[in-house]
């Protein structure tokens, strides 16, 4: 009976992660937490033989710390950037390549810094 217990109280644990990750605001510890979340679903499905669950988390799992390390990498990577002199090799792992034509306007003064819309959207 005490085993059963245990084992509840592992999967409401992992239920409890699930549901934090769904309240945060940054990523960071969004994947930490789902990373636990991951591996006490691993343990509750195999301890209770519940193998959908088992074999969800287990796949989920190596994503959420590929996930974490890249945003770790991410971070890192600004703050390095942020504290030296700016360089466009430092940049590129951040950028992403776009087409443009002739005459497209790719800024205007007074534009926010974002990275929605296409050039098309912003000429007059």
């Amino acid at each position: 009976m005490e085993t059963i217990f245990w084992i509840d109280m592992v999967g409401w644990a992992a239920s409890a992660a699930v549901l934090a990750t769904f309240c945060m605001n940054t990523m960071m510890p969004l994947r930490v937490v789902a990373i636990i979340s991951n591996v006490l679903f691993c343990a509750y499905g195999a301890v209770a033989h519940i193998f959908p669950v088992l074999i969800l988390h287990a796949i989920l799992l190596p994503v959420n710390v590929v996930r974490l390390v890249q945003i770790r990498r991410s971070v890192h990577g600004m703050q390095a950037a942020e504290n030296s002199e700016p360089s466009v090799p430092s940049l590129l792992p951040f950028m992403s390549g776009r087409t443009l034509k002739a005459g497209d306007i790719l800024v205007r003064k007074g534009d926010e810094a974002d990275r929605k819309g296409t050039p098309a959207d912003h000429q007059t």
